[in-house]
């Protein structure tokens, strides 16, 4: 009877525990293209060592993670230990060819991050782009860009100096070199990232766009078309329209379900902050998967990783203090 009880309990306790989603496994080689960190755990984004695979070098190839999948396991060479994760953009293999159908959909996954810079001018009012901020202005109705963030998290700083870094860490940007980009997207980044006045847009490039697998040009030439498709959206129009009100999450998400199709709003975190009394929107990150240097945004987003709710209200800011 004791046995049949300790049976049962056992039973019960394999039951209640979450499936394990296995790896699929392997083999081949994998050809570096990015400078990517190459972690112990991909959960706990652990690395030690820091250890960065270096662009054109080869590495044994051991598994994928799921599919399709976001990171593959490989060993590197002298790193302890030496089966590593890196994300499936950082390298080229024949094992996971586009063409392949176990890995059919695998892209390159970002985050696109946007702000609403009224709210970020009212937690930051002594910076440059917000001493004279005006309710006529292009950003004061439309969202701005703070950055296109290739993932997983912690794809950061490849092939940057060490000089360059300390300066984006530490904050002096504008002594970071100046960018690359034609007469059109400087134009056209200074409306839309109002950041630039204080070297966001050099910050950006050194942190993120390095780990981009383009120039300069490329990487801000896809970060202004997708904004020109969201600013064109119906969820701009939301946010323009309640200017001083508060929006719900449900209807945010709404919004990026009609503009962008079903599931859109699973791709969308909410980010708030308090300002006294209030809690107002400070930003949106959407999370997108696929080659934005030619995919439509709506499947850009319909791809990405769904996300986990975080702000379930906030005021959409108005220009000025409040």
């Amino acid at each position: 009877m004791r046995m049949l009880r300790q049976l049962l309990i056992l039973a019960s306790l394999i039951a209640l525990t979450p499936p394990v989603v296995a790896e699929t496994r392997l083999s081949g080689m994998l050809t570096a293209t990015q400078a990517c960190p190459a972690v112990q755990s991909i959960r706990r984004q652990s690395n030690p060592g820091n250890i960065v695979i270096t662009p054109g070098e080869r590495y044994e190839l051991l598994a994928a993670n799921k599919t399709p999948p976001t990171h593959l396991r490989i060993v590197v060479p002298g790193a302890s230990p030496a089966e590593r994760w890196v994300a499936v953009q950082c390298g080229d293999s024949p094992a996971f060819a586009d063409d392949s159908p176990a890995f059919a959909g695998t892209g390159a996954d970002y985050i696109l991050a946007v702000n609403w810079q009224p709210a970020f001018c009212e937690l930051n009012a002594r910076v440059r782009e917000c001493r004279d901020q005006r309710p006529n202005a292009p950003d004061a109705t439309q969202f701005s860009l703070h950055g296109l963030w290739p993932q997983p998290r912690g794809n950061e700083y490849c092939n940057v100096s060490g000089r360059d870094r300390a300066a984006s860490e530490s904050g002096r940007w504008r002594d970071l070199p100046v960018l690359d980009l034609t007469i059109a997207q400087r134009r056209a980044l200074d409306l839309v990232m109002p950041g630039s006045q204080s070297g966001l847009d050099r910050h950006e490039w050194i942190k993120h766009g390095t780990c981009f697998g383009g120039d300069e040009r490329a990487y801000y030439q896809a970060s202004l078309d997708l904004m020109a498709a969201l600013n064109a959206s119906e969820v701009r129009a939301l946010f323009a329209a309640n200017i001083g009100s508060t929006l719900q999450l449900e209807d945010i998400k709404a919004a990026f379900e009609r503009a962008f199709g079903r599931g859109a709003g699973e791709r969308v975190i909410v980010d708030c902050a308090r300002d006294g009394d209030r809690q107002i929107i400070r930003e949106l990150r959407i999370a997108i998967r696929g080659d934005v240097t030619t995919a439509d945004f709506a499947e850009l987003i319909r791809a990405g990783e769904r996300q986990r709710d975080d702000c379930r209200s906030g005021v959409v800011d108005r220009a000025g203090l409040q």
